[in-house]
């Protein structure tokens, strides 16, 4: 039992230091055909939104909708499933895929789940968990525009679910260069539980093949 996608890899670490969410969606697009650059994404089709302090406080919007400042740089947070299916509803518009993939919430999904609902059917899937698997931890908080307080849990890292085997799920880990890699199957579950069970995944739009009376 063992299957894994052949995607192509980006190391975030240099150039978008906490960009986990933009690369591993880049690494899912580029996998799909779709031609565009982790730059171009995250300034053309990602939602992002800013920060500000006042009197020591932090004010920002939900990072469930917006990246919240600019991944490319030490000011930059994170985001959660919504934003990235957004993020890629624009770029398929923008790059005319749009009849062809639809980005759906998969949240609330376990990693098993997700590999046989995907990875079966030769499907990555964007998969917020923990930096190497550390526990959440480190707690951030800020005010959102409603007044509510905001709780980041900290480690909160992304990567592309590309495959699995008996003991291990495999992944696009875009942090430090780590290229694709295994990690343990109870462990992933455990940390993608404690950062919400956020997923992104891909649905293949068919049409109506005349010349052969076959959905494709």
């Amino acid at each position: 039992m063992k299957k894994i996608l052949r995607v192509p890899y980006i190391d975030q670490t240099e150039r978008w230091v906490y960009g986990c969410e933009s690369i591993s969606t880049v690494m899912l697009l580029q996998y799909l055909g779709v031609e565009v650059q982790p730059d171009e994404f995250i300034d053309e089709y990602l939602p992002r939104a800013y920060s500000t302090e006042m009197k020591g406080e932090m004010y920002a919007p939900d990072p469930t909708y917006y990246y919240i400042n600019d991944p490319r740089d030490l000011t930059g947070w994170g985001c959660y499933a919504p934003c990235i299916v957004k993020a890629l509803q624009n770029t398929f518009a923008a790059k005319e895929a749009h009849q062809r993939f639809a980005a759906v919430d998969e949240t609330g999904l376990t990693a098993a789940q997700l590999c046989e609902k995907y990875i079966d059917n030769n499907m990555p899937v964007v998969f917020w968990a923990t930096l190497d698997l550390q526990p959440a931890g480190g707690f951030s908080y800020w005010t959102l525009p409603s007044g509510q307080r905001f709780t980041w849990k900290g480690n909160e890292h992304c990567l592309l679910l590309v495959g699995y085997d008996e003991d291990n799920f495999w992944f696009n880990d875009p942090w430090h260069n780590h290229g694709c890699c295994p990690y343990p199957r109870a462990l992933v579950e455990q940390r993608h539980a404690e950062q919400g069970m956020y997923a992104v995944g891909v649905a293949r739009i068919g049409h109506w093949d005349q010349a052969t009376g076959r959905m494709i």
